[in-house]
C-alpha cells in the first residue's frame, strides 16, 4: 500500500495542483478541501493561524513550513495514517472497503457536530 500522491508530479498532464480555499489557506489539493476531510486538515496543521495566506508574504513559506513537511512524510512514508481522501484519490493497493469505511465515519463525526 502507498500513496503516490498527484500534487507531488512534476508531469503537467500529471500534476494535482495546490488548492486556495474559500478562508484562506492553500492545501496541497482541492480534494482536501472537502468537509469530510476537514479534521484531518485541521489536525495536520494544515490550517494553523500562521500559514494563512494573508499571514505570509510568499507561497514558499507555506509550502516548506514544518506542517507540510509533516503532511508530505505521513502520505510518502506513512501512508496509513492519511487522509481517507489521499488513499481514496492517490492510493495503490489499498482496501476501497476500508477507504469507504474511513470515509463514512468521518461524514458521521459531521453529522453528530452539526445536528
Amino acid at each position: 500500500m502507498k500513496i503516490i500522491p498527484k500534487c507531488l508530479q512534476f508531469h503537467e498532464s500529471a500534476n494535482k495542483g495546490a488548492a486556495y480555499t474559500s478562508d484562506g489557506f492553500m492545501l496541497p489539493c482541492c480534494w482536501l478541501d472537502d468537509p469530510p476531510v476537514h479534521d484531518y486538515i485541521v489536525k495536520c496543521g494544515l490550517k494553523d493561524k500562521e500559514l494563512a495566506v494573508a499571514n505570509n508574504e510568499s507561497l514558499y513559506n507555506i509550502f516548506t513550513s514544518d506542517q507540510w513537511e509533516k503532511f508530505f512524510n505521513t502520505i510518502l512514508y506513512d501512508p496509513i495514517n492519511a487522509s481517507y481522501m489521499c488513499k481514496k484519490k492517490c492510493g495503490v493497493g489499498f482496501n476501497p472497503n476500508i477507504i469507504k469505511e474511513e470515509e463514512k465515519n468521518e461524514i458521521a463525526k459531521i453529522r453528530k457536530n452539526n445536528g
